[in-house]
């Protein structure tokens, strides 16, 4: 059974498998649970074994395999300790070690959708997978930077209080940011937040016109070949 796992995760039709799970990670069990610990740590753990399942399967050289898959470990050990215990000493090492770990899924994952061939559905899909990955890494990352600098954000009362438990909040804020849809509910304060929002942003609307474009210039190139 972890043969065939590990074989379906090293195939294009597991690009929209991830799809399908990080839609319904970030737009499903993350607004419901809202900071809920059962709920939401089952949840990060499965999306921490499929990144753990995806990430052996897609990576083609063992050292880069290994360093990664270690970090995933990490990010699974810190984050279910810190949950369950309230080991607030391990927060920043579990925002840490995840970013690491959406990091390292999401270079696999653009070299899945974009390497040479002919352009699928799936890669297509894969495409939008990496679109929300990114969105997931900048989360994380402003996640870490609220931990050790908390005024790094205004935000409301009530959004402050979600964001004590996790990073829930960042989730859209993320979003938001990265579709430079900007509501302002959120603001980043601190110069270092305000760099990576602005980092975002910008890559938000240079993802759609360059990385999709190459999908379209594979494909016509996987075309004239034929």
């Amino acid at each position: 059974m972890i043969r065939k796992l590990l074989e379906f995760w090293s195939q294009e039709n597991s690009l929209t498998a991830l799809l399908v799970v990080l839609i319904v990670d970030i737009f499903v069990l993350v607004p419901i649970t809202g900071g809920g610990m059962v709920i939401g740590l089952i949840a990060d753990i499965i999306f921490l074994l499929i990144l753990l399942a995806g990430f052996t399967s897609m990576a083609r050289r063992k050292s880069v395999r290994t360093f990664f898959l270690v970090f995933v470990a990490l990010a699974a050990i810190t984050h279910s300790a810190w949950v369950l215990f309230s080991l607030k000493f391990l927060a920043g090492w579990n925002f840490l070690f995840s970013t690491i770990a959406v990091m390292s899924m999401l270079v696999v994952t653009l070299r899945m959708v974009y390497q040479d061939g002919p352009v699928t559905a799936h890669r297509i899909r894969g495409a939008i997978a990496a679109y929300l990955l990114i969105s997931m890494v900048f989360a994380k990352i402003y996640a870490l930077i609220h931990h050790f600098l908390p005024a790094s954000f205004n935000m409301p009362q009530m959004l402050a209080e979600f964001v004590a438990k996790g990073e829930e909040s960042f989730y859209y804020f993320s979003i938001v940011t990265l579709t430079t849809v900007g509501f302002g509910d959120i603001t980043a304060v601190a110069p270092i937040a305000r760099s990576f929002v602005m980092t975002e942003a910008l890559i938000g609307q240079l993802y759609p016109a360059i990385l999709l474009a190459r999908l379209v210039s594979l494909s016509v190139s996987a075309k004239t070949k034929e």
